[in-house]
């Protein structure tokens, strides 16, 4: 019966070690990917100040069906 107590309290100690120690290494491994991941995203991101960025797109062209309607000519009138 002691036997079997030992047994069951070193199997416990082992699990309760093993939680223990991969809760503290996942942690830390995802701290260090997370400050990885940052670190490379501020580096990209980051551009001297006045410096003056455009993206341009394609142009799309305007797709209109001949059977929508009419186009209407209009003028101002002042």
């Amino acid at each position: 019966m002691l036997i079997l107590l030992r047994f069951f309290a070193i199997v416990f100690l082992i699990f309760f070690l093993i939680t223990l120690i991969s809760r503290w290494a996942l942690r830390r491994f995802f701290r260090k990917m997370q400050n990885a991941s940052n670190s490379t995203s501020y580096q990209q991101n980051r551009r001297p100040e006045g410096d003056v960025y455009v993206s341009k797109t394609a142009q799309q062209d305007k797709i209109v069906d001949k059977d929508v309607g009419d186009y209407v000519d209009y003028e101002e009138v002042d």
